[in-house]
């Protein structure tokens, strides 16, 4: 594990920005969310295709952005839960400002989709997102987070939406590289960098290196 040099901070109570968002097939999600003041000074958007649509709108929403869901087919959306992110208006990288207009296209999850057993078992494909053990992105980041929790229990909040760095399917495992709020023993409080490895399936994901710098 890496190393940290902490700032201590003026005598405030310290306060831990948590939002439960919504549920991904089977499993809940929980992301860090940008400061009020990092949203004012503008952040970078983020890369969210194959995110769930819920949760991606609940959060920019959150953060003062305008975002409407565009559907590919079978609309309109209804449940957004149901629904996942194709693509999005706003590339990945660019500078956004509460306020921005932001529109994501979506599809229905296999799950959801009408007669989707058939379609996929007819023409199977590989989903890049997937890695050859079945650990998804989305499942990896929530590993990631949820491992940091563990390590930091003084206080923790991983930015692994607007902070996201790199999320990389590398074959067995995925990598992440992401922003993340610190706290130690003694109230002292770091912004840090997180690298994070994760291997396993989504149903038992593992964190096999963790590194905070």
């Amino acid at each position: 594990m890496g190393t940290l040099t902490y700032t201590q901070q003026s005598s405030r109570a310290r306060i831990l920005m948590r939002t439960l968002l919504a549920l991904l097939v089977g499993c809940g999600l929980v992301l860090g969310t940008a400061t009020t003041a990092q949203a004012a000074d503008g952040v970078k958007m983020p890369n969210v295709v194959g995110l769930s649509a819920k949760t991606i709108r609940n959060l920019l929403t959150e953060e003062g952005f305008i975002v409407k869901l565009k559907p590919k087919a079978h609309g309109p959306v209804v449940m957004p839960s149901h629904w996942k992110v194709t693509g999005q208006s706003v590339k990945a990288g660019e500078q956004i400002e509460p306020g921005d207009k932001i529109k994501l296209t979506v599809k229905l999850k296999k799950k959801y989709a009408p007669g989707s057993s058939k379609e996929a078992s007819a023409t199977p494909t590989a989903d890049p997102e997937v890695t050859s053990a079945g650990l998804d992105r989305a499942h990896a980041g929530t590993a990631c987070d949820q491992y940091g929790e563990q390590q930091y229990p003084y206080g923790w909040k991983g930015h692994t939406i607007l902070g996201v760095i790199a999320a990389e399917n590398q074959g067995d495992h995925y990598f992440w590289k992401f922003e993340a709020d610190v706290t130690n023993a003694y109230n002292a409080e770091a912004a840090a960098t997180v690298e994070c490895t994760v291997g396993g399936s989504n149903d038992t994901p593992q964190v096999t290196e963790f590194n905070v710098y």
